[in-house]
């Protein structure tokens, strides 16, 4: 019997200018808000009646957290910025482009992305679990891996570049010690650089590289990004100050290719 595999689907969720809450005010709640901040989430704190981390309050008084609402937690806040009620009865009516802007309205400025629960009060906590699920809620219960539709893992950041570590919940330390060993590998490397290099390469063969958009051209396009990616080291990449201008030179070879020696490729990008 081979043996079932224990893993989460990682994904990179985009939360930016949607509300996201947070129950709860202490290192743990901290840690949570530092994750969404990254996201450019819209956060909204419940702080509950205990002491609120010095750190918290700072964010909130720098117009960084959204709201911070200083009381014990009530179920109605799982809705606080509800106002639209779309009724889903005939959705088949429902999903059509009048409606569009509304719906948007109800995802992007209403509706919770997802809810994360820091608190010690583990009937309360297991409570406001139900509550999400009721609701179709994401909800993450800080310490409770089975009351979790998500993981906080270890992360490595570099602006464009991150990278997230998940041990499913079960050892966020060892989450830690495989991070700080990436980190270490990385040091010295402008990792961001070259993923806006590369980046700005491949945007501008989309842009400006007018074939078919069939399977057999769209393969072509990407096995060429693929292969001038392989090029170099990701030190090499990062060492570039790469622009529109420079983008376009490196196209211009486009199906072939630019010489693969570094500084023949140097002076292309530089002439």
């Amino acid at each position: 019997m081979s043996k079932e595999v224990s893993g989460s689907l990682l994904l990179a969720w985009q939360v930016k200018g949607k509300h996201c809450l947070v129950i709860g005010s202490g290192d743990v709640a901290l840690s949570r808000i530092n994750h969404l901040i990254r996201a450019n989430a819209k956060i909204t704190v419940i702080t509950g009646g205990g002491h609120i981390h010095e750190d918290i309050v700072k964010l909130h008084e720098e117009g960084v957290i959204y709201n911070l609402v200083k009381r014990n937690y009530e179920s109605r806040d799982l809705k606080m910025y509800e106002k639209t009620s779309i009724e889903l009865d005939g959705i088949e009516k429902l999903i059509n482009p009048s409606h569009y802007e509304e719906i948007r309205q109800v995802v992007e400025h209403e509706v919770f992305a997802n809810v994360c629960c820091c608190i010690d009060d583990y009937e309360l906590s297991e409570r406001i679990y139900y509550q999400c699920k009721f609701l179709r809620l994401p909800v993450n219960i800080a310490d409770k891996p089975p009351l979790c539709d998500f993981y906080f893992g270890s992360m490595f950041n570099q602006d464009n570049l991150q990278i997230m570590i998940s041990t499913n919940g079960k050892s966020p330390r060892l989450s830690k010690l495989i991070k700080d060993n990436i980190a270490r590998q990385f040091e010295g490397i402008d990792l961001n650089k070259a993923v806006e290099n590369l980046g700005l390469i491949r945007s501008c063969l989309r842009s400006n590289i007018v074939i078919d958009d069939d399977l057999i051209s769209i393969d072509t396009r990407m096995n060429w990004i693929k292969q001038l990616t392989d090029y170099f080291s990701l030190k090499e990449w990062s060492h570039f100050n790469l622009t529109d201008e420079n983008c376009r030179k490196i196209i211009s070879y486009f199906p072939e290719f630019p010489p693969k020696d570094y500084q023949e490729f140097e002076k292309i990008i530089s002439n």
